[in-house]
Parts: C-alpha cells; sequence; structure tokens
C-alpha cells in the first residue's frame, strides 16, 4: 500500500499551506452533492452518480487541504492521487470506504467519456461509500 511519504516523493502530492476553512466549505460542498444526488438519482442515475463522486473527491481535498496537502499541478493524474491519498491516509472502519474511491472515479470516468450507464445497485452502493468518506473527513476536520 502506498504511504503518504511515497505521494511525497513521487511529486504526486505536494505540501501547501493547511487552509481549515477552505476545508470546511469544501466538506460543506461535499454534503450538498450527496444531498442532491438522492434528489435526482431515480431521473438521472448518471448525474447522481456524478455528483456522488464529487462529493467524495471535494471531501478528499477537504481532508488534504485542512492537513496542509494537495495532488501537485505539475503531474497529471490529480483525481488518481487524490484516490491513493485518502486510502494511505483514513484507515479503521473507513478503508474499505477509502478503497472504493478509485474504483468510482473510474465509473464516473466511463459515464463522463463513454457510453455507460449507472446501474440503481451501483449508485446505492457507491452513494454509501461516499457518505462514509465525508463522514470519515468529517470526524478529523470538523463541521
Amino acid at each position: 500500500m502506498t504511504s503518504l511519504d511515497d505521494l511525497l516523493n513521487e511529486g504526486r502530492i505536494e505540501a501547501v499551506e493547511p487552509d481549515v476553512d477552505v476545508a470546511k466549505n469544501k466538506l460543506k460542498e461535499a454534503k450538498r452533492h450527496l444531498a442532491s444526488a438522492a434528489t435526482i438519482a431515480a431521473n438521472d442515475p448518471e448525474g447522481s452518480y456524478s455528483l456522488v463522486y464529487d462529493a467524495a473527491r471535494k471531501a478528499v481535498d477537504a481532508h488534504m487541504l485542512a492537513n496542509g496537502y494537495r495532488a501537485s499541478k505539475s503531474k497529471l493524474g490529480a483525481h488518481e492521487a487524490k484516490a491513493r491519498y485518502i486510502e494511505a491516509v483514513i484507515g479503521g472502519a473507513y478503508v474499505a470506504d477509502a478503497r472504493s474511491f478509485n474504483r468510482m472515479r473510474k465509473q464516473r470516468n466511463r459515464t463522463e467519456y463513454g457510453n455507460w450507464h449507472i446501474s440503481p445497485s451501483i449508485l446505492d452502493t457507491d452513494s454509501v461509500h461516499a457518505a462514509r468518506i465525508v463522514d470519515a473527513v468529517k470526524a478529523s476536520v470538523g463541521n
């Protein structure tokens, strides 16, 4: 498993000044995305899935910002770097949720760049994972 030090040494993650206020705002956005996703799920599963993924991604961004990190701007694959970051830093009861983030990223890409449809079961499962990622970040960042 990749560690935070590995990501820093590879240049995938950069140290920045921590910004808890911005992190808390990102976390609020993530919570709004989850609520919006639930509202449109039946009529627009792909749009709902994008919101679910964005909720998880913004929660990861919040965790990174609160702890003084961001995905490197000089390397491609910022979302993949965020997936590796969250797996490296969130443990305990949230390990499976953190590991699901990279799969969610790939699913979302299929809907964005291909002709891929999201089933209700995938949407339900990943909505739970995203909500748990948001909860894990909320527990560590506050708000």
